[in-house]
């Protein structure tokens, strides 16, 4: 922890007003969440004379429950609506959630400490993809429960469970009514597929569907740039289109930040979607919605995520014994106006 830690620091890391904090730290009124928020961010940030104040937090009758993630999510939807399934959750069970972001900055040792100081029963792991530091958190000797996990060459041991949404059957499914119904048999995906477990089986799903279809894969017609590559920038998207000599009737996009940015590029190049070109996204995030042209895409229940982690991580820590699961919750496709009718 670095000394120096102020209010404004705290205030910055939560995109919160100084004053909001400042009413968390003194006991003045804030709501409950807000309020958990800032005390969790003063322990890990080292807020100065804190541990008083920290002492309130772990008296709770409950189990104490760690959500650990690589980064802030307070400002990516997907995330934010499965963090408040966990919390309604936890909230019905009486249980206590704490908040460690584990940064290049924070190392496995005061995660360590941390786990044993709150006296840390389980641990949700949302956007948590480096297999180095994964392998280090089994040895921890906590139950955890992730929500996804990164392609990994070897399998992981430990006492744990993976949630997921379901990508396979649906992605499949779709592309295999797509072949039926209308005259598209070229297919490209837009993504790292070993980025994680979720993006690997949505581009499986797709190769799965040409299989089944007699329809060869052409690598050509997909983008899957490593993961450092800006998927977020319609220009870079643009300047890898412009270059191929053939497209696909449909892109399969590994979510729908990608999607969005997809679309756009696709418009720089004056191709007409869906006509031209379908595209559908994953995640159902609100920006598929608001977009124009309005996304296809997967609805993934990211509330029911949420309960689902926190109910896997309960079982586990009331079993230590049980064998590691993987749990999928169902997706729906939504069409909107990048696909044809269906």
């Amino acid at each position: 922890m670095r000394s120096g830690v102020t209010i404004q620091d705290i205030a910055n890391a939560l995109q919160l007003s100084r004053n909001t904090v400042s009413k968390a730290l003194n006991g003045k009124y804030v709501p409950p969440k807000t309020r958990t928020a800032v005390l969790n961010a003063a322990i890990e940030m080292g807020y100065k004379g804190f541990g008083m104040v920290a002492s309130e937090e772990v008296s709770a009758d409950g189990e104490k429950i760690l959500l650990l993630s690589s980064r802030l999510l307070l400002n990516i939807n997907y995330y934010v609506s499965v963090m408040r399934g966990v919390e309604a959750a936890a909230t019905e069970r009486n249980i206590e959630l704490n908040q460690f972001t584990l940064t290049s900055a924070s190392s496995l040792d005061k995660l360590r400490a941390y786990l044993y100081h709150y006296h840390i029963d389980g641990i949700i792991c949302i956007e948590l993809f480096d297999t180095e530091k994964i392998e280090e958190l089994m040895e921890l000797d906590r139950p955890v429960v992730f929500l996804d996990l990164p392609l990994t060459k070897n399998e992981l041991s430990g006492n744990y469970d993976i949630v997921l949404p379901e990508n396979f059957d649906c992605v499949r499914n779709f592309c295999m009514q797509t072949i039926r119904k209308t005259n598209k048999r070229k297919f490209g995906f837009v993504g790292d597929y070993t980025h994680c477990r979720s993006f690997y089986e949505r581009f499986l799903g797709m190769r799965e569907a040409l299989f089944l279809s007699d329809i060869n894969y052409d690598k050509n017609l997909s983008i899957l740039e490593k993961d450092d590559f800006p998927y977020a920038d319609p220009q870079a998207l643009f300047d890898i289109l412009s270059q191929k000599k053939q497209l696909p009737d449909c892109f399969i996009c590994a979510n729908d930040t990608i999607a969005v940015s997809l679309t756009e590029a696709l418009k720089m190049l004056k191709l007409k979607i869906p006509n031209e070109i379908m595209v559908t996204g994953f995640d159902n995030v609100n920006e598929a919605k608001v977009h124009n042209p309005p996304l296809s895409t997967f609805n993934v229940d990211k509330a029911g995520l949420g309960k689902k982690l926190l109910t896997v991580l309960l079982e586990r820590i009331n079993d230590k014994s049980q064998r590691n699961r993987v749990i999928y919750l169902k997706s729906k496709f939504i069409p909107r106006t990048t696909t044809s009718a269906l």
